[in-house]
C-alpha cells in the first residue's frame, strides 16, 4: 500500500536491528525444528537413539556421532518446500488484499474497531427486524462493507439516512440499487435519469406492480397511468401543504421575494386548490383560473360546497386594486406553470383513454409495489408534481402506520430519494425525518453536495437532515470549504508516535514522543478515493466504508437482464 502523498517516512528507531535479528533467529529455529522432526521420521535414527531434544540431535550429527540419512534430508526438503509454499500463498493473498486497498484504508483502524459496529451486522439486524415487525422485508437496509474486516453492514428498519456523495462516486450502482431491490416491501424511488429505473425495474416487477412517473419525458415512459394531486387535498391544511410544494419547487430556499405578494400568492393558490378539490375539478383548472383574475368559478365552487369563509377570503383577493391583484396573481403563476404543460397533463388528470388506471397514494403502503418518480431541474421542470406525489405517499403512509397496533408499518416502506434536491423539494421533510423512522418509513436521501442540500431545504433544513439521520455518510467527490472541516472534526484525532533524528559528535540519536493529529485532514477528505465513504452512525464512532457494486451481489444477473431489457438499444 502506498503512503499518502506529502507524508515522509519517519527516522528509523533503534529497534529495527533487533526486529531483523529476531526474524533471522526465528527462521533458523524453524529450520532446526524441521530438521529434528525429519530425523524422528526416520526409523533408523529412532532405533539408534531417542532424541527428545533437538539440540542434542543437531550436535551429534554435526560432530558425526549420528549419521545424516537420505530419508531425513528428503523429509526436511519436503517440509521446507511446504513452508515456502504456505509463505508464498500468504504473500500472494497479502498482495491481492493490498491490490484492492486505497491510500486511506490504513486509517480505518484509527477511526474505530470492527466490534464497534456489531449492531450493524446482518445477524444483529435480523434480530432487530423481528423486534420491529419487519422481518418479512429483510435483515435491515443494505449499506456497504466495513474496511476494517470486510464485514457487511446494514441499517435498522427504524433508522433514516442521509448520503452526501459527489458525482461518479458510486451512489447509484453501490447504494441506491441494493436499497431499491433488496427490500421485500413497498419502495418509493426518485431520480433525475434512467439508470436507477433500468437497473432495478425488472427485479422489482417480480415483487409487485411498477409505477413510473416521467412527466418531463426524461426516459421516454408513456403516461400509462395518472395521479390526481388534488386527491391529497382533504382540508385547508393539506391544500396549503400542496401549495407549499409548488412554491418550494419553483424557488430556492432563502430566495428573496416580496413578502406581501408571496404571502398573498400562497394564500390565493391554497384557496384555488381547495376550490378545485371540493368541487371535483381537475387541477389543470387552477392554471386556467390563474390566467383570469376576474374568473369567479373558484369562489362560486367554495360557496356551493359550503366553504363560505374560504370563499369570502378568495373573493377579497379578487377585489384588491388592479395593481395589487395583478401582483398577487403574477406571483402565483410561475409556481403552477407546469400545470399548463401539454406533456404533463396526461399524468395528472383522466383524459378519457381506456386502460389508464388512477394511482392511489393512500394504499401504496399496504402493497409491495414500486413507484419511480423522474424529474430534473431546468426549463419545463415538473419536480413540483414528483415532490407532491412523494409527499402524498409519505403522508398517507404515516397515517396508515398510526392505525397499526405497533404504530409502524409492517413491512416498512423504503424511500430512496436519489437527487432529492432536484426531485423532492418538500420543505417539511427535514422536520419529519426522525419521526418517519419511528413509523416504519425508512428514508434515504441523497445529495451531490452539502451546498445542494442547502439550496433545496435552506441551511437550517440541511442541518436537520444531517443531524436527524441515524446513518450519515459522506463519500468521495466533495469539495465544500465549510463542510469538509466539519467532517474532519467528526472523524477526530489520533495518537501517533513521532520520531526526531539528530546527528551530533557522539553519533546519531532518535527520540520519540506521542502527539495528536487529525486522522483525516481536509485535503484527505477532498481526495477520498472512489468507492470509499465515511460512516457516522448513531452511537458508534466513525467508520470507513467500502462500497459494494451491485455486480458483486447475488442478483447481479437479474440487474444486468433488467438493464438489457429496459435500457434503449444503441443505434
Amino acid at each position: 500500500m502506498s503512503r499518502r502523498a506529502g507524508r515522509r517516512a519517519q527516522p528509523g528507531g533503534a529497534d529495527a536491528p533487533w526486529i531483523f535479528a529476531a526474524a533471522v533467529l526465528g527462521l533458523l529455529m524453524l529450520a532446526g525444528l524441521l530438521w529434528w522432526g525429519a530425523a524422528l521420521l526416520d526409523p533408523a535414527i529412532r532405533i539408534a537413539i531417542s532424541y527428545s531434544d533437538p539440540v542434542n540431535l543437531l550436535a551429534d550429527q554435526f560432530t558425526g556421532r549420528l549419521p545424516i540419512t537420505g530419508r531425513q534430508v528428503a523429509a526436511f526438503t519436503i517440509g521446507m518446500v511446504a513452508v515456502l509454499i504456505v509463505a508464498g500463498l500468504l504473500l500472494i493473498a497479502g498482495l491481492h488484499a493490498q491490490r484492492g486497498r486505497t491510500r486511506v484504508d490504513s486509517l480505518a483502524k484509527a477511526m474505530s474497531r470492527s466490534k464497534d459496529f456489531t449492531e450493524l451486522t446482518v445477524k444483529a439486524q435480523k434480530r432487530d427486524a423481528e423486534r420491529l415487525y419487519a422481518a418479512a422485508a429483510g435483515p435491515g437496509v443494505p449499506l456497504a462493507d466495513l474496511v476494517n474486516n470486510g464485514m457487511e453492514l446494514r441499517a435498522s428498519w427504524e433508522w433514516v439516512q442521509t448520503w452526501i456523495m459527489g458525482p461518479r462516486a458510486g451512489k447509484t450502482s453501490c447504494v441506491c440499487v441494493p436499497q431499491v431491490i433488496e427490500p421485500d416491501a413497498p419502495v418509493l424511488a426518485t431520480s433525475n435519469k434512467r439508470d436507477l429505473v433500468d437497473l432495478t425495474r425488472g427485479p422489482r416487477a417480480e415483487k409487485g406492480v411498477v409505477w413510473v412517473q416521467d412527466p418531463q419525458d426524461i426516459i421516454g415512459e408513456p403516461p400509462s397511468w395518472w395521479w390526481n394531486p388534488l386527491s391529497f387535498v382533504e382540508d385547508m391544511e393539506t391544500a396549503e401543504k400542496l401549495a407549499d410544494v409548488f412554491i418550494s419547487s419553483a424557488t430556492s430556499a432563502g430566495a428573496k421575494q416580496d413578502a406581501y405578494f408571496e404571502s398573498d400568492g400562497k394564500r390565493l393558490l391554497s384557496h384555488m386548490l381547495m376550490a378545485a378539490a371540493v368541487d371535483d375539478r381537475p387541477i389543470t383548472d387552477v392554471f386556467r383560473w390563474s390566467l383570469n383574475p376576474d374568473d369567479e368559478t373558484p369562489v362560486n365552487a367554495l360557496y356551493r360546497q359550503g366553504h363560505h369563509q374560504l370563499a369570502d377570503a378568495l373573493e377579497k383577493i379578487q377585489q384588491l386594486t388592479p395593481k395589487q391583484r395583478d401582483g398577487v396573481y403574477g406571483t402565483m403563476r410561475p409556481w403552477i406553470s407546469v400545470l399548463g404543460n401539454d406533456r404533463v397533463i396526461p399524468w395528472i388528470r383522466d383524459t378519457g383513454e381506456v386502460g389508464r388506471p388512477e394511482f392511489d397514494h393512500r394504499v401504496f403502503a399496504d402493497s409491495t409495489d414500486t413507484l419511480y418518480l423522474i424529474s430534473r431541474e431546468g426549463g419545463g421542470s415538473a419536480r413540483a408534481l414528483t415532490a407532491a406525489l412523494a409527499m402524498a405517499v409519505l403522508t398517507a403512509s404515516e397515517k396508515a402506520a398510526g392505525r397499526k397496533r405497533s404504530g409502524r408499518l409492517s413491512p416498512p416502506l423504503m424511500a430512496v430519494l436519489d437527487e432529492a434536491a432536484n426531485v423532492v423539494r418538500w420543505r417539511e421533510l427535514p422536520d419529519l425525518y426522525s419521526h418517519y423512522g419511528s413509523r416504519g418509513i425508512v428514508v434515504s436521501t441523497f445529495f451531490q453536495s452539502f451546498i445542494q442540500c442547502v439550496e433545496a431545504f435552506g441551511r437550517e433544513g440541511a442541518r436537520k437532515l444531517w443531524s436527524a439521520a441515524n446513518i450519515r455518510v459522506a463519500g468521495s467527490g466533495l469539495s465544500e470549504d465549510d463542510f469538509l472541516p466539519f467532517l474532519s472534526q467528526l472523524v477526530g484525532p489520533r495518537d501517533v508516535v513521532k520520531r526526531t533524528a539528530s546527528t551530533a559528535r557522539g553519533g546519531r540519536q532518535v527520540s520519540t514522543s506521542v502527539q495528536r493529529e487529525s486522522i483525516m485532514e481536509v485535503a484527505d477528505l477532498s481526495a477520498l478515493p472512489r468507492g470509499r465513504a465515511l460512516l457516522f452512525s448513531s452511537g458508534n464512532p466513525p467508520g470507513l466504508l467500502k462500497l459494494r457494486h451491485y455486480s458483486q451481489k447475488d442478483y447481479a444477473d437479474d440487474v444486468r437482464e433488467s438493464e438489457a431489457f429496459y435500457a434503449p438499444q444503441q443505434s
